[in-house]
């Protein structure tokens, strides 16, 4: 009898070891592993970059997740890259940029179970596993090309010019610059004026050097406001911009706070909902509510796009100006208005 009360009490200690041992492992945190990957030098590059930085780290800080990001010049190893995190069975890894589509096109095949985000592009073979991210930026830029003109127009009555200054002849900087020079053209249709434009790319996204010997040579040529588009060399567009005493337009996102060095010659910027579009996206991961295969597109309408504060400006600029570039945002969003794009 001793023995076999024994052996009933030695069962039941390892009933209750086993079942504290279940519940432990039912109460352990979930961990979801997030990438994000990046061409270039530094993801706190003062606009775009940083923007996509921002819209995880606020994701991390809502939902607990662990990341890691990886950026490098380097152009020939995106698939490696990819594998890397891929191998390692991330939940989810997000690309920034065109350069990024071959790769993780195959990556999505590769990995059937993660699930892939393409920033700035859409993938060029729709997977059930990815979401493209883009942005219709012609719609901030053109009331912007508006703005610039006829800043320029009160501030050089003879000659009057507007430029800008591209990273890249690609789509995603064509849709800003070509949108900007269509509202310069539409300020002189409205206003019968004759304001002059101006630009040129660099043929690449990490030279500030580069950037402000064009954004020089621009206004050399007679521009008063430079549109600097595209990461390092656009920043470096707008620094020598300053240095000659005109103006700017920024680009990505509220420049004037994260590039202060350039800060009192922003009119405005064109921004790209770049933070806010990576969490939504990074959230319905979360809420299993991933829409792959599918797109989710920025603009005006959703606030996925949009002009920044005038901030020094905003006494300078007449309430008659502000109300026409407002129109011409109720325009674009109610098809009334073409951005040329």
């Amino acid at each position: 009898m001793k023995k076999l009360i024994l052996s009933f009490l030695s069962l039941t200690i390892m009933s209750m070891l086993l079942i504290t041992s279940c519940n432990k492992d039912n109460d352990s945190p979930v961990y979801i592993n997030v990438a994000m990957l990046a061409e270039g030098n530094t993801f706190d590059d003062l606009n775009f970059l940083q923007s996509c930085k921002a819209g995880l780290e606020q994701a991390k800080t809502d939902f607990g997740l662990e990341c890691e990001y990886n950026i490098d010049t380097t152009t020939n190893n995106y698939q490696q890259r990819i594998d890397y995190f891929g191998d390692r069975d991330f939940n989810l890894i997000i690309a920034i940029g065109y350069m990024w589509n071959d790769a993780l096109a195959a990556a999505a095949k590769k990995y059937p179970d993660i699930k892939f985000v393409l920033v700035d592009t859409e993938l060029s073979e729709p997977q059930a596993n990815v979401v493209s991210i883009l942005f219709d930026v012609d719609e901030a830029a053109f009331p912007l090309g508006f703005l610039s003109a006829w800043w320029a127009d009160v501030h050089d009555t003879e000659t009057p010019a507007v430029g800008f200054v591209g990273a890249m002849a690609i789509p995603q900087i064509r849709q800003f610059t070509e949108p900007y020079v269509k509202g310069k053209d539409y300020y002189n249709q409205l206003y019968s004026r004759a304001v002059a434009n101006s630009g040129d790319y660099a043929g690449i996204f990490f030279d500030p050097s580069l950037g402000g010997k064009i954004a020089d040579s621009l206004i050399t040529l007679g521009a008063d406001v430079i549109f600097g588009v595209g990461s390092e060399t656009g920043n470096g567009a707008l620094l020598k911009t300053k240095e000659l005493g005109k103006w700017g337009v920024g680009v990505d996102v509220d420049q004037y706070i994260s590039y202060p060095e350039v800060s009192d010659i922003l009119i405005s910027c064109a921004m790209k909902g770049l933070d806010k579009s990576i969490y939504a996206v990074v959230k319905s991961f979360v809420d299993n509510d991933f829409q792959g295969g599918g797109i989710y597109t920025g603009n005006l309408a959703n606030q996925g796009v949009g002009m920044a504060p005038y901030h020094d400006f905003d006494g300078l600029i007449p309430d008659s100006v502000k109300a026409a570039v407002d129109d011409i945002k109720a325009g674009i969003i109610n098809g009334t208005i073409s951005t040329g794009l």
